[in-house]
C-alpha cells in the first residue's frame, strides 16, 4: 500500500499509483504539455493530490503547488505568473475561480495505448538533469502577492537522499499527513521520501484539530510524525501544564527517584496519545516555545526540532 484517504476504505498500491500516472501522462500527451511547461496543482490533500503532483514531476513539467486556502485573486494570479497550462483543481475551488482571469485549461483523456493491459514495461518517465527546475513553490511574502521559489530535482533528491541516512522511515511502515502538502517541509517528508522507501502514507485531509488528530494517531499508529511547534505547544498547556500545576504533583516532584518516575509517566502518556508507535516526532515550520522545548527534553520525549526554508526543498539542519 502506498497512499489510503484517512476515513476512506480506498487504498492505492504503488503499482496503482504507477497506473495513474501514466494515464496522465497520456492526458498530458494529448493536450500537447511539453517538458518544463508549469502545471499548477490545488485542492485540499489527499491521494489523488499526490499522485498528481508525481506525474507532473514524473512527465519533466514544472509542478505549481498552491494552498488551498488562498483566496481567489491570489490563486488567478499564482496561475497567470507561473505561466501555467495545465490546472489541477478540486470541484469546491474551481467553483470560487473565474475562467476568464486565467489560462484555458484544456484536457483530453486516452487509454487505448495499453490495448493488453498496463504492465512495468509501460512505465517511461522523463530523463531529465537534476539541476532543471522540478517545482515552483509560492511562499507568503512580506509584501505584496506570494514570491514563487524554483526548486530543481537536486533541491528535492538532497532532501530525500539525506533522509535515508536517519534510519527513521522503513519499508511497508505508516506515516500520517495532516500538514498541507503545497508546503515544502510536508511535501518533503509527507510525500517524496515515504514514495521512495515504500511507505503507506494516510492523508487526514481536514482541519487537524486536537480531537481529529489524536484519534487518527490511536487508529494508523504511524512510526514517523511531521508536526509544527503549535501542536505540541497546544498538547503541552491543555494536557500536561493543568497536571504540573497540581499541589501534590508539585510536591512530589521535588523528591528525590519520585520525579523521575512521574516524568516517565507523562511521557508514556503522550507517546501513547500519538500513536505510540513512532521512532521520532520531527518539529518544524516555526520556533518552538522554549518552556516546552525545556520540558520535552526533561521528560526524555523522542523529538528533533528542524531548520529550512522553502529555497533549500526545505531542509538546512
Amino acid at each position: 500500500p502506498a497512499l489510503t484517504d484517512y476515513g476512506k476504505s480506498k487504498t492505492f498500491t504503488f503499482g496503482d499509483v504507477a497506473t495513474e500516472i501514466a494515464r496522465i501522462h497520456l492526458l498530458f500527451h494529448e493536450c500537447q504539455v511539453r517538458r518544463g511547461d508549469k502545471i499548477a496543482l490545488i485542492g485540499k490533500d489527499s491521494s489523488r493530490w499526490c499522485i498528481a503532483y508525481m506525474a507532473v514531476v514524473t512527465y519533466g513539467a514544472i509542478i505549481v503547488p498552491i494552498l488551498q486556502d488562498f483566496n481567489p485573486n491570489d490563486v488567478h494570479h499564482i496561475i497567470n505568473h507561473s505561466e501555467s497550462v495545465f490546472l489541477f483543481v478540486s470541484d469546491r475551488i474551481w467553483d470560487s475561480l473565474e475562467e476568464d482571469k486565467i489560462e484555458e485549461v484544456r484536457g483530453v483523456f486516452s487509454l487505448s495505448e495499453y490495448p493488453d493491459g498496463f504492465t512495468q514495461e509501460d512505465i517511461k518517465y522523463a530523463e531529465l538533469d537534476n539541476d532543471k527546475v522540478v517545482e515552483i513553490n509560492y511562499t507568503s511574502g512580506t509584501t505584496g502577492f506570494s514570491k514563487g521559489v524554483m526548486l530543481t530535482g537536486n533541491n528535492l533528491a538532497g532532501n530525500v537522499t539525506y533522509a535515508r541516512t536517519l534510519d527513521l522511515l522503513f519499508r511497508g511502515e505508516r506515516e500520517l499527513c495532516f500538514l498541507p502538502l503545497a508546503h515544502a517541509y510536508s511535501c518533503a517528508f509527507n510525500l517524496l521520501v515515504p514514495m521512495a522507501f515504500g511507505v503507506h502514507v494516510y492523508l487526514l485531509g481536514k482541519v487537524p484539530s486536537p480531537k481529529i488528530l489524536l484519534k487518527a494517531f490511536e487508529e494508523v499508529k504511524p512510526n514517523l510524525i511531521l508536526m509544527v511547534p503549535l501542536i505540541l505547544e497546544k498538547i503541552y498547556k491543555k494536557m500536561i501544564l493543568p497536571q504540573l500545576n497540581k499541589r501534590t504533583l508539585k510536591l512530589a516532584l521535588n523528591i528525590p527517584l519520585l520525579d523521575s518516575r512521574i516524568y516517565a509517566q507523562i511521557r508514556k502518556h503522550l507517546v501513547d496519545a500519538l500513536g505510540g508507535r513512532f521512532r521520532e516526532v520531527i518539529v518544524g515550520g516555526a520556533a518552538m516555545n522554549q518552556e516546552v522545548t525545556d520540558f520535552l527534553y526533561k521528560i526524555k520525549f523522542p523529538f528533533t526540532i528542524g531548520y529550512g526554508m522553502t529555497e533549500c526543498g526545505p531542509l538546512i539542519s
